[in-house]
């Protein structure tokens, strides 16, 4: 028997896509990505908003047969939930719920604590009345969705370098009128009303092998090492890997990021893949070919780590992806940001392949 390398691991999947990527499309129109991941005990999954499977029947499909797990854009933020307070609208959630159910996929919920998508009136509320408004919220969204979420983002985006405070947090609301302990009281919190929940904490930055996300990955391997001391209820770390072209990526560094957060004791998730390719000025094609071996090269190094459970990209088509629907994101030359598995015709590019090929190699859990 022949046993590969991890260097050859590697230089296999990067010839995958770069040389034999039509001559494997002939032979995978029948495969799948959960086809893929679910031998593995891994899930794949992708992230989705209601306006989108309400008029594309086409993306309905796709994650009918590709995925298994979905998870909501923006319907289960607090500020889409309760805008106003004491009235507390689930309609949307609950869709991509009843959506999933309907097509055999789980849901995570996301996010039960952010700083962004925040109700004007919580900063004041806080100020008044501290952790209880926290509480309330937590507890009223955990039970509302007992039995039926089990992966929760619990805490999201807590950790900022630039913003020079005490351990690196960010300077939000919660930590201004709460204090750095909102972050732990958060998950018990959360698990006080399902004890069955996995409770995340999720975060983006961690994979660029630069200082920005270097201060990043210190930061929060140290405040996962506080929770875990503490006896926080945490059950691991959604790494969210919005990649960029531009910046450089180096997976040793990046598998001694996951063994260090894999060693606490965690499990970890992939949980809003995509790959900015904004910086790339080639053609259309190579750029796919560009954009896929990075995303093998940080598929490999990710899923290598028996302590990830699988991935979740944030969107499956590039036309329904943030990074060419928001204005501050679009690519200048007027393309398509070419940046999830399935282009906006939902046509597979070498991302999708380097997915599939990842799965296919990963060890088994």
């Amino acid at each position: 028997m022949t046993v590969m390398t991890r260097r050859d691991l590697l230089a296999a999947a990067g010839a995958t896509v770069a040389g034999t990527m039509e001559a494997r499309a002939q032979t995978t129109t029948d495969k799948t990505l959960i086809g893929a991941a679910k031998p593995k005990n891994l899930i794949y999954g992708a992230a989705l908003a209601t306006w989108q499977t309400d008029r594309d029947a086409t993306l309905r499909r796709t994650f009918d047969r590709q995925c298994s797990t979905v998870v909501p854009e923006w319907e289960m933020k607090w500020g889409t939930i309760e805008a106003t307070r004491g009235t507390r609208n689930y309609g949307a959630a609950d869709r991509v719920v009843s959506f999933g159910a309907s097509h055999g996929l789980t849901c995570r919920g996301h996010a039960a604590i952010w700083h962004r998508n925040l109700p004007k009136w919580v900063d004041a509320a806080m100020r008044d009345e501290g952790i209880s408004v926290l509480a309330t919220h937590i507890s009223d969204l955990m039970t509302h969705y007992k039995g039926k979420i089990k992966s929760w983002d619990i805490v999201n985006e807590a950790i900022e370098p630039k913003d020079s405070q005490a351990n690196s947090l960010r300077n939000s609301a919660f930590l201004q009128r709460l204090g750095p302990d909102y972050i732990g009281r958060a998950f018990t919190l959360a698990a006080e009303a399902d004890p069955s929940i996995q409770g995340f904490y999720n975060e983006y930055g961690l994979y660029h092998n630069d200082s920005t996300d270097q201060a990043r990955r210190t930061a929060v391997l140290a405040l996962l090492e506080k929770l875990k001391s503490s006896g926080v209820p945490i059950y691991g770390l959604g790494i969210q890997g919005h990649l960029a072209m531009g910046r450089p990526f180096d997976a040793s560094v990046f598998s001694t990021f996951l063994r260090q957060v894999a060693n606490l004791g965690l499990k970890i998730l992939i949980t809003e893949l995509d790959i900015d390719d904004r910086s790339l000025t080639q053609t259309v094609s190579e750029r796919d070919r560009l954009v896929g071996e990075r995303a093998t090269k940080f598929l490999t190094a990710a899923l290598s780590e028996r302590a990830v459970e699988g991935v979740v990209t944030w969107g499956l088509s590039d036309k329904y992806s943030w990074l060419n629907n928001s204005v501050y994101q679009k690519r200048s030359d007027g393309t398509m940001n070419r940046c999830l598995p399935y282009d906006e015709n939902f046509q597979t590019k070498p991302f999708w392949y380097s997915l599939y090929y990842a799965f296919k190699s990963a060890p088994l859990r």
